[in-house]
């Protein structure tokens, strides 16, 4: 309802220029167009009749927001104190063109006066004198029944009930909204009644486990595989193993990597070691063991490596999967012992896993098995005479050859001929450094076994990010230098030295398929499939523990919001009812 005070109060006239009454002014001229401008809102301008209109603070705010007067009613007062020979009928019937068009029309009311008030006389004598005044008024007699205030009352609630009517099924929407939206905010609040919190908790952790679990098994149950940005998950852990591992195993190689025990010298001195007083004509197995020894404990770090990768892969699918338990978030006390449940499990399993990865390398330094059905050392030694020498046999004589390296008994006539063959090797050590088959050198040759790097330097692993433990290195420069070296060596050195190469690096090359193949396996077992089961074993023992209620005690803040969005709940539930009654009476008419 509009009715202001009159033009001269308004805050473009102020006779009083005290400070106070602009602003109370203005603040209440504000509030009055937030709450007008609302289009459901009917606007009731209230005017005196013995004022003009045209300068009608009610109506000019009112066509401020309803400019076609679709949802404003005028109300004229005073009636009874215009000056004598005027009246508003021609505003209240609409045939005065200067008065502003308002679709709902005007209605005249008589009010107490100052007198009446003063009198006492009560709202209903009021009514009975305002309408004995219409009845008797000439100018107001025949439009009776659209005068008084008992009229605008009714004029009101008819408006009232269009009102309702029109903006029902909007607000039944909205409310339903409202309604359906604190209550989803509700569940996700968890209810902390006594008799609940021990299966809730079982709840949440069967959460927790089965997110935990379909991040590594990859059973697309969680959430998280919809991200095709990277891998995640039991995926990434499967890339290490097979992309980042594989590929750090197979970039190590014999005389690479600045290891001291294969520098070229100190092979040499090792082998005379061996041998002690007196030398001897042949090399001793000892060299070959502590050449194959050391070789073999190159693989300790990248396994170890590759252990701590997996680690903080696991702990990293562990923060994923508690983060995609929401409701953990109202308890932060069950939250950080499941948490510290997990992190204890998997620190005391990654230990193990160390453990048996530094026994898994020692094992195969402490015995090394020349009788491996895939480690043939004949074939072996064959192949390095063939690169000292050059490939100038024929297949008969390079059969007769590896019959007698590998022992076989020959004839007189075979004897002979393998003589002949070796002479012809003599000759040929005493010349110019013998030249392979190919036209390379013997030193370009003997690296050239499965040991040998990828020529392929690229990174493996896409996806994985940073930190990868591959190493690049350059073989053509430690093959030049073995190259080096050997033309300052004598001829018998020479053979021994190229032997017990191509022997540490056939073993090496044997030893990485077991690596790659068992390191993995060790880790997946001990590492990932132990953690699952221990950890889905611990976090359920705090369910039987006697502090579920504390673990399961919320937080202050989840409390009071619960408080809150109950107590809107139930107020949104009964604004729907009584807009049901509402709904039901405008549609009967009661």
């Amino acid at each position: 309802m509009l009715f202001l005070p009159p033009k001269s109060l308004s805050p473009y006239s102020v006779p009083d220029p005290r400070p106070p009454l602009p602003l109370i002014l203005t603040t209440t001229y504000v509030r009055i167009l937030r709450y007008i401008a609302q289009p459901n809102c009917i606007i009731l301008a209230v005017s005196a009749a013995n004022n003009d209109l045209a300068v009608s603070d009610a109506i000019a705010l009112s066509q401020q927001v309803d400019p076609k007067g679709e949802r404003t009613i005028g109300v004229l007062t005073k009636l009874d104190l215009m000056d004598e020979g005027t009246n508003a009928r021609r505003i209240i019937t609409g045939e005065d063109d200067s008065a502003p068009k308002l679709k709902l029309g005007y209605i005249g009311v008589v009010n107490r006066s100052q007198k009446d008030i003063i009198d006492h006389r009560s709202i209903t004598d009021a009514r009975e004198k305002e309408a004995q005044y219409f009845a008797s008024e000439p100018a107001y007699r025949s439009l009776f029944a659209r005068m008084g205030t008992q009229h605008l009352v009714t004029r009101c609630s008819e408006q009232l009930v269009q009102a309702i009517q029109r903006e029902l099924p909007t607000i039944s929407k909205k409310l339903n909204a409202l309604i359906h939206q604190k209550k989803q905010e509700l569940r996700a609040l968890p209810d902390t009644q006594p008799a609940t919190l021990r299966s809730m908790m079982t709840e949440v952790i069967h959460a927790f486990i089965e997110e935990f679990n379909g991040l590594i098994d990859g059973l697309k149950k969680s959430a998280g595989f919809e991200d095709t940005s990277e891998l995640v998950g039991g995926a990434r852990i499967e890339a290490l193993f097979s992309s980042v591992f594989r590929q750090e195993i197979f970039d190590l190689y014999v005389f690479s990597g600045g290891d001291a025990s294969m520098a070229e010298d100190n092979i040499r001195i090792l082998m005379k070691n061996t041998k002690g007083l007196g030398g001897g004509l042949f090399m001793d197995n000892a060299a070959l063991d502590k050449m194959i020894a050391n070789q073999i404990e190159r693989f300790r770090d990248p396994s170890i490596k590759c252990a701590r990768m997996v680690f903080e892969e696991m702990s990293k699918l562990q923060s994923k999967a508690i983060d995609q338990v929401a409701v953990l978030g109202a308890f932060p006390k069950a939250r950080l012992a499941i948490i510290e449940v997990v992190t204890r499990v998997l620190s005391g399993q990654h230990e193990k896993t160390v453990d048996h990865l530094n026994t898994f390398v020692e094992m195969n330094c402490h015995r090394i098995n020349y009788d491996h059905p895939d480690f043939d050392s004949v074939r072996v030694m064959h192949e390095v005479e063939l690169r000292r020498f050059g490939d100038e046999e024929n297949e008969e004589e390079k059969t007769l050859v590896l019959k007698a390296h590998s022992g076989q008994e020959l004839t007189s006539e075979e004897k002979a001929k393998v003589r002949g063959i070796m002479e012809r090797r003599q000759r040929a050590s005493q010349g110019q450094q013998p030249r392979a088959a190919d036209g390379g050198t013997v030193s370009s040759h003997f690296q050239g076994g499965m040991s040998a790097p990828p020529t392929n330097n690229t990174t493996v692993g896409a996806g994985l990010g940073a930190g990868s433990l591959v190493r690049q290195t350059s073989k053509d420069v430690e093959s030049q230098r073995l190259h080096h070296f050997l033309k300052t060596i004598s001829p018998k050195e020479q053979t021994q030295v190229e032997q017990v190469v191509a022997l540490t690096d056939a073993y090496f090359a044997l030893s990485k398929k077991a690596v790659v193949d068992q390191v993995p396996k060790y880790i997946q077992l001990l590492l990932v499939e132990h953690t699952q089961k221990k950890v889905a074993k611990e976090v359920m023992m705090l369910v039987s523990d006697a502090n579920v209620e504390e673990l399961m005690s919320p937080s202050d803040d989840v409390k009071i919001r619960r408080e809150e969005t109950q107590a809107a709940l139930e107020k949104l539930q009964e604004a729907h009812e009584m807009l049901f009654e509402v709904s039901r009476a405008a549609s009967t008419g009661l």
